[in-house]
């Protein structure tokens, strides 16, 4: 399996979320897509560019973490 674990990728977001630069960025597994509500969700970056309520994508710096 290859998996890319650093760098900078526009990723799926809640749409109706406004993301700030700096922003930590968590997965919903449930939803399939990065939102800053941490809950049980895993922090998988930071928002590198602020991102618009509404808008599907956000650009995010991955961490490099890897949990399952």
């Amino acid at each position: 399996m290859q998996a890319q674990l650093v760098g900078v990728f526009s990723i799926k977001k809640t749409n109706a979320q406004a993301w700030t630069q700096g922003a930590l960025i968590y997965w919903d597994n449930t939803a399939k897509e990065c939102t800053t509500t941490l809950t049980s969700n895993k922090l998988v970056g930071t928002a590198v560019a602020a991102a618009v309520n509404p808008s599907a994508t956000g650009l995010v710096r991955l961490n490099g973490a890897f949990t399952s």
